[in-house]
């Protein structure tokens, strides 16, 4: 992810270090996880980051894992509410 998709009020170092730990969170996840959207997941990822650094958090783990989970929640829910649904509209098409 380029730089310019981090917020400026970050510092370079702060943004830097969001682009590293959301690079090893992606390889993560593509290693764990298999085929993922690109666009969505780097997103969710690079906003929980971008809300820890905010408050002051620069560890590069614990953003990394927060991260992680933080998607890995996103998507869990994201999947109840389509099946919860499917099973209320007779597996018609949810969105």
């Amino acid at each position: 992810m380029p730089l310019n998709e981090i917020p400026k009020y970050l510092t370079p170092e702060v943004r830097s270090l969001i682009e590293v730990a959301l690079e090893d969170a992606w390889h993560e996840l593509l290693k764990k996880d298999g085929a993922l959207e690109a666009a969505p997941t780097r997103n969710k990822l690079r906003s929980t980051m971008v809300a820890l650094a905010s408050v002051g958090e620069t560890d590069h783990r614990k953003l990394k894992w927060f991260a992680i989970h933080a998607w890995r929640g996103a998507l869990q829910a994201q999947q109840s509410a389509s099946a919860v649904c499917a099973r209320a509209n007779g597996m018609a098409a949810c969105t």
